[in-house]
């Protein structure tokens, strides 16, 4: 018998959320909307769509191991092309960064309740990683991941905005942490949601504007460009960083539909301004009636919201209670905040629908 190590042995697998045909089959509801996973509910950037047919008859041929979007992204971003590293989503670079810079008896640091993806990629990698608690409103609590790093620390995974929470620090403050890392930790900003925060909030926190040679951004072409199907995601850092990631990356990814998607997708401006417009309502709609049900929820500035329930048992019940009338939302057990649910803006119809089933659960639920 083939003997484990012991942090595989204790990995516990990614689940997806349930899908609709699941549902439809599972209760019998013709009609379910899945507001669960922060998918683009307009779909995908026709641009990209375009691009795919055009390159699927090339699809014989080995990809070009993201060149094409490298030198793209390195114009979009005045960069060279040194400093872009593209691959299968941006939870795949996250892995990549653990495997490239992780040693023995390095240590990572990152918050509670943070991106499933990150745990799951550092209990898989098997160094030791200190959660640092959220502050009462579930924000990142920046004074004591600073007090956290340790001679030991050699990663800080940073989400700005927060999934699951929604929550997100400001520019002084990343300044201000940044001040306090030393300059051999790395600090992984993840920015997979930075078109909708942008676009909410002008003056959010672009970390590429700061030009710190020890932080790795990461983005994702998954959610406003309406790609997360082909999965490509992309990472800006100094070479000093993206050399040794791509001499560890496998040679082929991103795909090639997947690349020449991203690349189409970028100059879909339309799409794009249509899509965080329609998220910015559908934010502003679900924190506004939320509140007026009764129901605890953070400010937002990602595609989604978080509800705090109180506790497991009322946010398996809401979650449930939703379910029945037809929208699957996303309980937080696996992002150890079990007492939560994460639910995806839609499009307005879906939206209102939501907030509609959200009351009748609501009624049904917290005040028997």
């Amino acid at each position: 018998m083939i003997v484990l190590p012991k942090h595989i042995q204790e990995l516990t697998p990614y689940k997806p959320g349930q899908s609709v045909a699941e549902i439809q089959q599972l209760y019998g509801i013709e009609n379910v909307i899945k507001l669960a996973s922060n998918e683009n509910p307009l779909g995908s950037s026709p641009h990209a769509i375009a691009a795919i047919n055009e390159w699927v008859e090339n699809s014989y041929v080995y990809p070009d191991g993201g060149l094409a979007l490298r030198m793209r992204l390195a114009e979009k971003f005045n960069r060279k092309i040194e400093n872009i590293i593209c691959h299968s989503g941006s939870d795949a670079l996250i892995h990549l960064a653990l495997r490239t810079f992780l040693d023995e008896g390095d240590e990572l640091v990152s918050s509670h309740g943070t991106f499933i993806g990150f745990q799951v990629a550092a209990k898989l990698h098997g160094h030791p990683v200190t959660y640092v608690p959220q502050t009462d409103d579930y924000r990142f609590d920046i004074v004591a991941l600073a007090n956290a790093i340790t001679p030991h620390t050699k990663i800080l995974y940073l989400a700005n905005v927060n999934n699951p929470t929604g929550t997100f620090f400001s520019a002084e403050e990343f300044v201000w942490l940044m001040e306090r890392v030393p300059q051999n930790v790395l600090v992984i900003m993840d920015e997979a949601y930075s078109e909708y925060s942008r676009y909410m909030y002008p003056d959010f926190i672009d970390s590429l504007e700061y030009n710190y040679q020890n932080v790795l951004t990461l983005r994702t072409f998954s959610k406003v460009y309406g790609l997360a199907g082909v999965r490509v995601g992309y990472g800006v850092a100094s070479e000093e960083i993206i050399a040794p990631m791509l001499r560890a990356k496998l040679p082929f990814d991103p795909n090639t539909l997947g690349q020449y998607a991203a690349i189409a997708a970028l100059d879909d401006t339309d799409f794009i301004e249509k899509t965080v417009r329609l998220n910015a309502q559908g934010i502003e709609l679900f924190t506004k009636e939320f509140r007026r049900i009764g129901l605890t929820s953070p400010i937002s500035a990602g595609n989604f919201v978080m509800v705090d329930c109180g506790t497991p048992e009322k946010a398996q019940e809401l979650y449930m209670g939703l379910l029945r009338r037809g929208f699957i939302t996303r309980p937080l057990g696996g992002f150890s905040l079990p007492h939560c649910i994460r639910i995806s803006t839609g499009t307005l119809e879906q939206n209102l629908g939501l907030v509609s089933a959200m009351e009748d659960a609501v009624g049904e639920i917290f005040k028997n």
